[in-house]
């Protein structure tokens, strides 16, 4: 998923990326398997963390909208895919 390869291409772990961010592994875990969509407000820490430009922060917004959007159409999963 995009959210793991952003981490990954920054060289941070899970737990670098929770230090970093303020969240949880498990938060980070379940967000990168698709178990969860991410919040507006998870973006941004993300954002932060990453210390990605507005324009690569409005990308990571659209894209986890869309994300989010799929998931609604797939019977309300709740869940990223």
């Amino acid at each position: 998923m995009l959210l793991r390869s952003i981490r990954l291409d920054r060289g941070m772990t899970q737990e670098e990326l929770g230090e970093a961010s303020g969240m949880s592994v498990r938060s980070i875990r379940d967000l990168e398997r698709g178990v969860s969509c991410p919040r507006i407000s998870t973006l941004r820490l993300l954002a932060q963390a990453w210390k990605l430009s507005d324009a690569q922060g409005a990308e990571l917004h659209r894209l986890a909208r869309a994300a989010r959007d799929r998931a609604g159409r797939n019977l309300r999963a709740g869940a990223c895919s």
